[in-house]
Order: C-alpha cells, then sequence, then structure tokens
C-alpha cells in the first residue's frame, strides 16, 4: 500500500512539472519581435488597440508579412476609409497576417506589439487544433 502512495506521489510530481512546462512555454517562450517574424512561427504578443489604447493578448500563427514602403503607406492613408478623420492614427510599415486558435484572421501592425515571445510548445497546439483553448 505504501508503494502505490508513492507511486502516485510521485506521477502527480511528474505531471505537476509538465504541466508547468507546457504553460510556461505556452506563455512565457523565447523572447522575439513580430518586426522580425517568420512565416509559419507562433507568437504570443500583447498588441495596442488604435481605438482605444489598450492592450490585448493574443497567440497566433503567422500567415504572411507585408512590408509597406512609406509611398504606400501615405497612399492608403489617402484612399482608405478606416479611421480616415482620426489624426492620432498612424499606420506603420510592417503589416503581419496571423490565424488565430478559433480559425479567425487578423492583421497586426507589428510595431504596436510589444512583450512578443516566440513560444516553443505553443506550434504543436496549432497543429493539435487546441489552441484557442489558450
Amino acid at each position: 500500500m505504501n508503494d502505490l502512495i508513492a507511486f502516485g506521489i510521485c506521477f502527480a510530481i511528474v505531471m505537476g512539472l509538465m504541466t508547468a512546462f507546457m504553460f510556461y512555454h505556452i506563455y512565457w517562450g523565447v523572447h522575439d519581435s513580430l518586426t522580425s517574424a517568420n512565416i509559419g512561427s507562433v507568437y504570443n504578443f500583447r498588441y495596442q488597440q488604435p481605438l482605444t489604447g489598450d492592450y490585448e493578448r493574443y497567440l497566433a500563427k503567422v500567415v504572411g508579412i507585408r512590408k509597406m514602403e512609406s509611398g504606400e503607406i501615405s497612399r492608403l492613408n489617402w484612399t482608405s476609409d478606416y479611421r480616415a478623420w482620426d489624426s492620432e492614427f498612424k499606420r506603420t510599415p510592417t503589416l503581419v497576417t496571423c490565424v488565430m486558435g478559433n480559425g479567425d484572421y487578423r492583421q497586426f501592425y507589428a510595431e504596436r506589439s510589444d512583450m512578443c515571445k516566440r513560444p516553443l510548445v505553443a506550434g504543436l497546439l496549432f497543429k493539435a487544433g487546441v489552441a484557442h483553448l489558450f
């Protein structure tokens, strides 16, 4: 009976350590930046919402990167209706397209992100289809 209790305690400790390791690498991976993102990599980052100035945290997989020159940004500022009358809204040169855990696609200006990390285990969650749980 004592061996069964000892085995149960060891099993619980190992499972707890594995869970802590997994959550550590999901939420606190290798420090990185969206401006130097690689297509196919998963990033955990905080993004400043341009309308409210609030920050939201995202776990997303990069599917596209677009580097814009100043002429293209000027043209977008002139022709786009998105926040056309907002003098404080500024577009930045790097536009990153990401797929979220639930399958939605979003675009982010990379220069508005901070606290960006590349979790080591998160890519497996996207392949398994369970990234939306985190």
